[in-house]
């Protein structure tokens, strides 16, 4: 890797985030794209007033605390659509879970450069994905405007902030992500509101946010017009961290899009979802014949070889 991952790991372990700019080539992301258009309307659409555009936003996020007719269960946010510096129920429109409808954006969410980043910036190998989602905004949906706050609802107990113990939240990048559409305004470690000159983590596609719960940051309004904004979710944990969580994978483990998902993965991928490795005392034969049997052309050589 290169001396800028370096430098981009010792920046979030001292000021505690980073953009790591251009961390997955824009070929791929921009391959990985064209599968978006099954999940969110293209932003021509959406801003052409299309009302099968601006249904399918509305109503098809899968995370169902921020659909409109969960209105009544919306976790405390404000369901007036208010301009200022709130939270509001609007802004978090446009949420799709793992896994999706679209192998390469499957694909994207385990990729190699970003979970070998996290092993640097975290200093262990034995990391867990816990958050995997796709998040779309138009201008024109809400005012996005936020307070600055800390993400306090990835653990049930107080943050442990040091070596051994913290968590790494990201954004990966899957448009330009410029002033105009909506770059996160964040604080560096020990600045805090109101007073401190926050910056603003733009970047272009392909480039990736990582920040810990430690670090002041809020969303800002999309005020370009016709402008628009997606990024993939990426958060990681330490194995064994089971305080720390906030996207269920087992509970889609029966899906069509797991099962084809997983069946392309690695052991290792499968690790970051809590899937014991090879030589892990669980496997025997008859449940590597059966993992086969649940991921049709899954290549389980790695755990037939460890049983030998």
């Amino acid at each position: 890797m290169s001396t800028d991952i370096e430098t981009a790991v010792q920046e979030w372990q001292t000021q505690g985030w980073t953009v790591v700019h251009d961390l997955i080539p824009v070929e791929e992301i921009d391959a990985a794209v064209e599968e978006l258009w099954g999940h969110f309307p293209h932003p021509s659409d959406y801003h052409s007033g299309s009302p099968e555009a601006l249904a399918h936003f509305e109503n098809e996020s899968t995370d169902a605390r921020y659909q409109p007719s969960r209105q009544g269960r919306s976790h405390g946010l404000n369901q007036d659509d208010t301009a200022g510096t709130e939270f509001r129920l609007r802004q978090f429109l446009g949420h799709v879970l793992f896994p999706y409808d679209s192998h390469l954006l499957n694909r994207l969410q385990v990729h190699p450069r970003v979970v070998d980043f996290a092993q640097r910036a975290m200093g262990s190998e034995d990391i867990r994905l816990y958050q995997a989602r796709i998040w779309g905004k138009y201008t024109g949906v809400t005012d996005y405007e936020q307070p600055f706050h800390q993400d306090r609802n990835h653990t049930i107990v107080p943050d442990r902030i040091e070596p051994g113990w913290w968590n790494l939240l990201g954004f990966l990048y899957l448009s330009d992500v410029e002033e105009g559409v909506g770059p996160t305004e964040i604080l560096n470690l020990g600045d805090s509101p109101p007073g401190s000159e926050p910056q603003s983590a733009a970047g272009r596609r392909g480039s990736y946010l990582a920040y810990r719960t430690d670090v002041w940051h809020r969303g800002v309004n999309l005020t370009r017009e016709g402008g628009s904004r997606f990024l993939m979710n990426m958060a990681f944990k330490h194995a064994h961290h089971e305080w720390i969580g906030f996207d269920s994978f087992q509970q889609n483990a029966n899906r069509g899009p797991w099962s084809k998902f997983a069946a392309s993965c690695t052991p290792e991928e499968l690790a970051l979802f809590g899937a014991p490795k090879p030589g892990h005392p669980f496997w025997t034969t008859e449940l590597v014949d059966a993992l086969e049997d649940r991921y049709h052309g899954i290549d389980a050589t790695p755990w037939r070889e460890a049983l030998e």
